[in-house]
């Protein structure tokens, strides 16, 4: 059987908000050679999950055992209805330092089984994604 490979995968949030700018800024880094696992909060169901139990690491191993991705690509955003909101933080620096935080613990938790380097983005709502 043939190997398919694909540059990255993908984890971010599924809001609609971000779907044209994230697209963009994936097809400029990766062409059309990524997997893409979107759920709601992005990142907070990966770490937040028991761990034998848990869906989107599933898909993770999933894109590893048949697509081998170069790279691991954790998007989070401003204004995540799973964190509260941004008034949920009260100003964008403390927002940012929080998502901050729930990208390294997905990092960790990632690095426990998987050798791939990890790449940590915020998506603002302008439409830039600024890397973390």
């Amino acid at each position: 059987m043939e190997q398919h490979t694909c540059k990255a995968l993908v984890l971010h949030c599924i809001d609609f908000r971000f779907r044209k700018s994230l697209a963009e800024f994936l097809e400029g880094k990766f062409g059309d050679s990524y997997d893409l696992v979107s759920v709601a909060g992005g990142v907070k169901s990966l770490v937040s999950a028991i761990e034998d139990n848990n869906f989107i690491l599933e898909q993770i191993r999933i894109s590893n055992k048949l697509h081998k991705p170069e790279v691991f690509i954790l998007i989070q955003h401003e204004d995540c209805g799973a964190y509260g909101g941004s008034v949920a933080f009260g100003d964008f620096s403390t927002e940012q330092e929080a998502q901050n935080q729930e990208l390294e613990k997905a990092e960790a938790f990632l690095k426990k089984e998987f050798s791939q380097p990890v790449e940590k983005y915020l998506a603002k709502l302008s439409g830039e994604t600024i890397a973390l």
